[in-house]
């Protein structure tokens, strides 16, 4: 005739059979779904830019070189070389 104790030890193997089922369910079902959003992801095409990310990042250049369009300080003797090699070019 079975004691408590067996009554306990199998009991106990059977809760930790079920809690690690339902843990390994959970933790496979995350790994499926991260894979989902992974194939969704890399067949979407990259999300449109915030409308006021461009005019953020016009303000900060501004910021720091200062306003006006130069792109490049050049000298007078550099701006008069490359206005004679555009005007060679045309």
């Amino acid at each position: 005739m079975p004691t408590a104790v067996t009554f306990a030890v199998w009991g106990g193997i059977a809760a930790l059979v079920v809690c690690a089922s339902i843990v390994g369910g959970i933790v496979a079902n995350l790994i499926n779904e991260g894979d989902h959003h992974k194939e969704k992801m890399t067949t979407m095409p990259p999300p449109s830019p915030p409308p006021g990310a461009r005019m953020r990042a016009m303000s900060e250049h501004e910021e720091i070189y200062g306003k006006g369009f130069n792109h490049f300080s050049l000298t007078k003797d550099e701006r008069k070389l490359f206005s004679t090699l555009a005007h060679r070019s045309r």
